[in-house]
């Protein structure tokens, strides 16, 4: 009887610490598919910048182009 007074408390921290680890590991992996959402979310959101930016740029490079073959002030 003496033994399962001195191990009986060790048991449960034991058993408490064991399903702390299973708990938090699943809210571990709930935070870590939040976490590559976001960042898939933000990968998009910069390409999409990216992409917005490049339609500009050729815009751009066409209107330089047009003004560079047809000047405004002719020699």
């Amino acid at each position: 009887m003496n033994q399962l007074q001195q191990w009986g408390p060790v048991a449960v921290i034991v058993a408490g610490y064991l399903l702390g680890f299973y708990f938090q590991n699943s809210r571990l992996n709930d935070f870590k598919d939040s976490i590559n959402k976001r960042f898939d979310d933000m990968r998009d959101l910069v390409k999409s910048e990216v992409r917005r930016l490049d339609e500009r740029l050729a815009r751009l490079d066409q209107r330089l182009d047009r003004l560079e073959n047809h000047p405004i002030v002719r020699p």
